[in-house]
């Protein structure tokens, strides 16, 4: 949605209101191509405004406080709204720099900006933004995905927007439905809350996505495709055990999970085809790996990374876990990360299996950052 050059006058419940982008002719590719080059890419993870902002000494200006929080009107987000940004070369930074700058004079606020690079969440998904009129705002997290300038970082920017979104329906337990074309369902284009629900006439993201011969229907089927997988992922914690016979001849069996570059967010020993820990130097959390299948190995899940070298699976895909109660995040050496806290009720995803630190258990929720093991 492009904002920037129409600053509204109207307050809470109003969507932001923008002329339909015009767009030229553009080389066209199938959308079928877009989504396997996306699913080539790696996450890049979330990056917080407030964390970032504090490294370069920026006030970060919350967009809401208990009194002014937008309350979602059955506690929880119903789904989601995909809209672009209509801004050709500002990217997640820029984006979220400006917003958190300039949103008390437009009226106009977002959950999280994504591109090719950078996934920046503005704010906690617990509550609601000023981004698709007043009958959206208090019902869904809204998303805004950057403008990118070639194809293939346009697949590495949805690839990220997908991965993202999937990742908040398991933590709200929201199944996704494609609602862009009835107005029924939790995955919706910012177009379609125009059409279907009203009070917001902007028609993102596609225009932009048909630049790229892409749509809303490509970008749920990856999402879709993520939440699968995410969904299928297994309860292993830490490394497996080499406890495996040593006549033990089976072969892994195979199904695309996970491929291409991602990074360990537990140290990781190493596994051959058998299931058994082989000698090779231990993988510490926030080493880069190149994933060249999902495999299951006496029944439990691993990922190849090179000739007869695996690990297991939950050091990368981690689990979902409920916090039980309010939580800290620590570091690598047990101090506080920040003074923010992760609320009871959230669900978190963990990696691999609990560590200790100073004595006290966590499990890892990034290759840097812990939670303390007993608030889950």
């Amino acid at each position: 949605m492009k904002i920037k050059k129409l600053i509204t006058t109207i307050a809470i419940g109003v969507g932001l209101v923008t002329p339909v982008l015009q767009l030229g002719q553009s080389q066209a590719v199938q959308a079928a191509s877009i989504n396997a080059v996306a699913k080539q890419n790696s996450y890049v993870g979330v990056t917080y405004l407030h964390k970032m902002l504090q490294t370069q000494n920026i006030r970060y200006n919350k967009f809401y406080t208990k009194k002014t929080a937008i309350k979602y009107r059955k506690g929880q987000p119903e789904g989601i709204v995909i809209h672009e940004t209509a801004t050709p070369g500002a990217s997640a930074y820029n984006e979220a720099i400006y917003f958190n700058r300039e949103w008390k004079n437009m009226y106009s606020y977002v959950h999280a900006f994504v591109d090719h690079k950078q996934v920046i969440q503005m704010m906690t998904p617990n509550y609601g933004v000023w981004g698709a009129g007043a009958l959206a705002n208090n019902r869904f997290i809204q998303i805004e995905l950057c403008q990118e300038n070639t194809r293939n970082k346009f697949a590495k920017s949805v690839n990220n927007d997908a991965i993202y979104a999937a990742k908040l329906l398991h933590r709200y337990d929201i199944v996704p439905t494609n609602a862009s074309n009835t107005g029924k369902g939790t995955i919706w284009s910012h177009h379609a809350v125009s059409q279907f629900l009203g009070g917001t006439n902007h028609t993102d993201p596609d225009d932009y996505f048909a630049k790229w011969g892409y749509s809303m229907d490509d970008f749920f089927d990856l999402l879709k495709y993520y939440y699968n997988l995410q969904g299928g992922e297994t309860d292993n914690d830490g490394a497996a055990s080499s406890a495996s016979s040593a006549n033990d001849t089976s072969k892994p069996a195979t199904s695309e999970v996970v491929t291409g570059e991602q990074t360990l967010m537990h140290d990781a020993y190493i596994y051959d085809a058998q299931g058994k820990q082989t000698s090779s130097k231990l993988q510490t959390a926030g080493t880069k790996v190149t994933v060249q299948q999902t495999v299951t190995i006496n029944n439990k899940q691993f990922l190849k990374i090179g000739d007869n070298q695996y690990v297991v699976a939950s050091n990368i895909i981690g689990k979902n876990r409920v916090l039980k109660h309010n939580a800290y995040v620590y570091n690598t050496v047990g101090a506080r990360a920040n003074n923010s806290k992760l609320l009871r009720g959230d669900t978190v995803r963990t990696y691999g299996g609990r560590i200790t630190i100073a004595g006290q258990v966590y499990y890892p929720i990034s290759a840097t950052e812990f939670v303390k093991a007993a608030n889950f």
